[in-house]
């Protein structure tokens, strides 16, 4: 089927074009226009998009779940009622996050994940997995459960990595792990993105890492020691690197948005990624839940441990841009960066998806003026429509 957009704001990584078109055919996005597009024929049905804005499908790295569902769970149902639910929170692109567990149930998780992965590849949004831990620092274990921490051992990680039959895409450790350095080489030459995490780092340890080949930082500012004018650590040489890009909670809860603020002006849109970080509580309510092995509290959809330690969030993608773009003051284009570019060109698919731009897959969401998802387009289908309201 083949498609045209017409009359909404386009928002390409540079710019917003006011009452622009998009056509789209088969897969692809084949051109943007500010004027009526050239060579529409009875074969392109035509959306009008007045009152609303056109965004890349957004690409969350690091979520866990929701609608009462984990990545972790054994139920076979779990990815395709995760995937409906992203489609309908604009996420067109993401990897299913693990949280640590031990090695007995991580590797049939991981197979669980890479067996759905495979058999959907190309019709699915989940792109991969996302292996948060297991070389975590129990000392910034935040909601996961320490037991299942491991010390590195690289015939340990090769059991995972197999199991995860080239679709595990990112793992977080934590450098200062004794050793860790032959885990991330042998991860980084087998095609895993390494990020920087749950960790207590030093400025020197962080850097050597770096200089191994880690390019990204999990959830920045959390579980992690604060900034010190004196003492550089993890945290500082992250927001300095320009090697590292950062993963960002912007839920209003895990940081300040005057610290969101803070972070774009010291590392740029260019390099900072927004996830959601979402358990199973996302889009349920309120409660008690067992998250990561460990029991949580929601209250205002805000998740803590019973020590009152953040443990994830509730968050959607949808609910991030509203706040950066209206209270941390995130132009538009930037923000679209912030949402899908950053994370494609991290993982490597840039050239595919991650922006509105003529040749890219036809990844695309519809957002109404108050940025809620009227409609999530995957490569040239609609996966979600909102329903119109009686």
């Amino acid at each position: 089927m083949n498609y045209v957009f017409v009359g909404g704001e386009v928002v390409t990584p540079h710019a917003v074009i006011d009452r622009g078109a998009v056509v789209v055919e088969g897969d692809k996005i084949r051109e943007i226009s500010t004027l009526s597009p050239s060579n529409i024929d009875n074969e392109h049905q035509i959306i009008d998009c007045n009152g609303k804005r056109l965004m890349p499908g957004f690409i969350d790295v690091h979520t866990h779940g929701a609608l009462g569902c984990d990545f972790t769970d054994e139920n076979p149902d779990t990815c395709s009622v995760l995937s409906r639910h992203y489609y309908a929170h604009g996420v067109t692109t993401l990897l299913a996050t693990l949280s640590p567990l031990s090695h007995s149930l991580l590797v049939p998780a991981v197979r669980r994940l890479a067996d759905y992965c495979g058999e959907n590849a190309g019709h699915s949004n989940i792109y991969g997995i996302h292996m948060e831990g297991p070389y975590l620092n129990r000392a910034m274990r935040g909601g996961n459960r320490e037991e299942y921490f491991e010390t590195p051992e690289l015939e340990k990680w090769q059991e995972i990595l197999a199991a995860g039959e080239g679709h595990i895409r990112l793992m977080t450790v934590a450098p200062e792990l004794p050793g860790i350095i032959p885990v991330i080489e042998h991860a980084i030459r087998n095609g895993v993105v390494i990020a920087l995490g749950h960790s207590t780092a030093d400025g020197e340890t962080t850097m050597k890492a770096i200089h191994k080949g880690a390019r990204q930082v999990t959830h920045i500012f959390n579980s992690m020691p604060p900034l010190h004018h004196r003492e550089i650590g993890i945290l500082a040489e992250s927001l300095l690197s320009e090697e590292l890009d950062a993963q960002l909670i912007a839920d209003g809860a895990h940081i300040h948005p005057k610290m969101i603020k803070l972070a774009t002006r010291v590392k740029g849109t260019d390099h900072i990624m927004l996830i959601t970080d979402s358990i199973r509580a996302t889009q349920v309510g309120d409660g008690e839940y067992l998250s990561a092995g460990e029991k949580v509290s929601v209250r205002d959809g805000i998740v803590h441990l019973e020590n009152g330690t953040l443990a994830g969030s509730t968050l959607v993608l949808e609910k991030a841009l509203k706040l950066i773009v209206n209270e941390v003051g995130i132009p538009l284009p930037d923000a679209s960066r912030m949402l899908s570019l950053n994370a494609a060109r991290s993982l490597g698919i840039d050239r595919e998806t991650g922006s509105i731009e003529v040749g890219k897959r036809a990844d695309i969401v519809g957002l109404d003026g108050d940025f809620n998802v009227d409609f999530t387009m995957k490569a040239g289908n609609f996966e979600y429509r909102r329903l119109p309201t009686p």
